[in-house]
């Protein structure tokens, strides 16, 4: 209707301005039409006037040429005039002033003709000049009541032309008022509606806003943040976000830069006008992101949503609609979730390790590795308050839970093994630093209570089958110290050839082991106790450091297949010796020089007065490893420090023989009691 309205509008305003155009130029063409009547009357008398001076000079023999003059100038202009009227007349196609045209022209016509004759002669006749005065005398009266009458009709006709087109005027211009009063009433009539259309909208969107469980705020192309957001942005969002900020830059104080410059990649490509948004789904890297709490306070983790907000088809993406919601309970039950399955599995697994060991075993076991830990908290307390006795101790610790992780991974009780193995994460970083104070040993005790722990729950599980078995012998006291025959023997050299099989096994290698047993008798207690604590390393040692890949064996012209080989045997005299031998690289004097320059452990002048078998009797120190990375199975540096330490402890001598590329062979040897 508006539209309508404006064009109506439009269209009288051009119809009146068209038609006052026309009056107009019937107004211009009425007053010319007046003007040249008035004319007329003027040139009759001018003619009269000039014809009688004619007259009085040609009588008294007067030169008669001025007045030619005058006569021709008056009759040449009435004959413009009278043209101009006719022509007038004939555009208004107005009967009386086309009549009043032709009867002057008609009373003309004989008044023009006797003002020629006068002209044609230099001395014109005195009848013709007489006849012109008669002529100019009863013709003048009639032209000027003609032209008067001719005048007033024009007259007449301007002034109704006037009135007219006053009327349209007045008319077009009551038109043209009444619909501009309807386009005002109506655009305000849509204006107010739209008032509170918009006002409903603005309610509706606060009730939105404030309702709304998700922080959402709006963020134009370069990442300005706008006006609008919901209240519970402040609630969710660990900073205000003030209007005209960059989203980016505050994201940055919360964020890691990897983070930080993923989220700017991930933005970049949402603003592509080619990338569909549902395809980035899965790229998001704020789907799910830990805050940084300076403070020291419970983790916050946060959820951002985008969304790209198109302003048309011209237009394009103009911004991005960014949804935040808090999702820390979610990951914290998520995890305690976990935490539980983990846990059910842990304790399931740790059922089934058990349940096909022997309990005696077991108990030995848990009876060794918690006096290790108990005499672990002994030292704790006892140690002296000085740096250097802090990094004697946490050495102490690293190298009794590698022992103790050791011989669980021979009795293959993951549990205990992997709980060690995260214990040695956190003793290797205070290791590294060197300089310690009394509270990086709270850690340290912590630690050692969590792997207490997981024995206690193996002692447990052992206690329960136990109840349940009801052996009909007893195997002797907990904790006996009575030593072990052949059948020990050949028990401890099977766990020690599937802890061999199943550490290639991860590390992709293939591997072949021997075990050569003699006929033993009772075994002695310290020998017993490297096979169970010292073997495991040695075994380990082997595949990780000596025993090549497949592949390059293959190219060291070698089989494929690692061969490990182990040997107890007793010699004449009484001795013990225990043999772990392997055909893989050997030690490289030379790398083992270089890392111990690379990894801090001596200075570079230091290493180059060693000799080669100084070099290789650092490999018994605590830290000092040939892994390239730290592992399950290597890189601890600890290994051989707890087989040095027990061959000291239960009286071996220990022997290394090695050629690089052949082979690597440890001796230990006990001599008869």
């Amino acid at each position: 209707m508006l539209v309508f309205a404006v064009a109506a509008f439009f269209l009288v305003s051009v119809g009146v301005y068209t038609l006052n155009f026309v009056l107009l130029q019937n107004v211009e063409r009425d007053a010319k039409s007046i003007n040249e009547g008035g004319k007329l009357r003027g040139y009759s008398q001018q003619l009269a006037k000039a014809v009688l001076t004619l007259s009085h000079e040609s009588a008294a023999g007067e030169p008669v040429q001025t007045s030619q003059a005058q006569i021709s100038e008056a009759y040449q202009a009435f004959d413009l005039a009278l043209a101009r009227v006719q022509t007038f007349a004939a555009a208004s196609q107005d009967g009386p002033a086309l009549e009043l045209a032709d009867k002057l022209d008609r009373q003309w016509q004989p008044l023009r003709d006797a003002a020629i004759t006068l002209l044609i002669s230099a001395t014109p006749q005195r009848a013709e000049i007489d006849a012109a005065v008669t002529l100019s005398n009863t013709r003048n009266v009639r032209l000027l009541q003609l032209a008067d009458d001719l005048t007033y009709e024009q007259e007449r006709l301007a002034g109704d032309r006037a009135r007219s087109m006053r009327v349209l005027q007045s008319g077009a211009i009551a038109v043209a008022l009444l619909m501009f009063v309807f386009i005002v009433v109506h655009v305000a009539r849509r204006l107010s509606q739209s008032d509170r259309e918009a006002e409903q909208a603005r309610r509706e969107t606060t009730d939105i806003l404030r309702t709304v469980r998700e922080g959402l705020f709006l963020i134009d192309r370069n990442g300005t943040i706008g006006t609008q957001r919901s209240e519970h942005l402040a609630r969710v969002f660990p900073h205000p976000l003030a209007p005209g900020d960059n989203f980016l830059v505050t994201l940055a104080s919360l964020v890691t830069p990897d983070t930080l410059d993923s989220a700017r990649q991930y933005l970049g490509l949402l603003l592509n006008e080619r990338v569909k948004p549902a395809l980035l789904a899965d790229l998001n890297p704020l789907q799910r992101v830990q805050l940084a709490q300076p403070d020291g306070s419970r983790p916050k983790y946060l959820s951002f949503g985008f969304q790209p907000v198109r302003g048309g088809a011209a237009t394009g993406i103009t911004g991005m609609l960014v949804a935040v919601a808090d999702v820390s309970q979610e990951v914290r039950l998520e995890r305690e979730l976990a935490d539980a399955e983990e846990r059910a599995r842990s304790e399931v697994a740790l059922l089934l390790d058990v349940l096909d060991k022997d309990p005696a075993d077991v108990r030995r076991f848990l009876d060794d590795a918690r006096a290790k830990l108990d005499g672990l908290n002994a030292a704790l307390r006892d140690v002296a308050p000085e740096a250097r006795a802090y990094l004697t101790t946490v050495t102490k610790v690293c190298r009794e839970v590698h022992s103790i992780k050791g011989e669980a991974a021979a009795l293959a009780i993951g549990a205990v093994a992997a709980q060690a193995h995260r214990f040695e994460d956190e003793l290797g970083a205070l290791r590294q630093r060197r300089t310690l104070t009394g509270d990086d040993l709270i850690p340290v005790a912590t630690g050692i209570g969590r792997m207490l722990q997981e024995l206690a729950k193996i002692d447990a599980v052992i206690s329960r089958l136990a109840a349940f078995a009801q052996p009909a012998a007893d195997a002797g006291p907990r904790g006996s110290e009575t030593p072990r025959g052949e059948d020990g023997v050949l028990q401890s050299m099977q766990r020690i050839q599937r802890l061999a099989l199943a550490v290639a096994a991860d590390l992709d290698k293939k591997l072949r082991v021997e075990t050569s047993l003699p006929h033993f008798g009772a075994i002695p207690e310290p020998v017993h106790r490297l096979l169970r604590e010292g073997l495991p390393q040695l075994v380990r040692n082997a595949v990780v450091h000596g025993i090549e890949a497949a592949a390059e064996r293959r190219r060291a012209g070698k089989h494929e297949e690692g061969r490990l080989r182990i040997e107890l045997t007793r010699s004449a005299d009484g001795g013990i010796e225990l043999t772990v031998a392997d055909d893989g690289r050997g030690i490289d004097v030379h790398a083992l020089r270089r890392r111990l320059t690379e990894d801090g452990q001596r200075a570079a002048e230091q290493v180059a007065a060693m000799s080669d078998r100084d070099v290789i009797a650092t490999l018994f120190e605590p830290g000092v490893s040939t892994a390239a990375a730290v592992s399950e199975h290597a890189g601890r540096g600890m290994g051989l420090d707890v087989v040095g330490a027990l061959a000291r402890e239960t009286g071996a001598r220990l022997k290394l023989v090695s050629t690089p590329r052949a082979y690597t062979r440890f001796t230990l040897l006990w001599s008869p009691a």
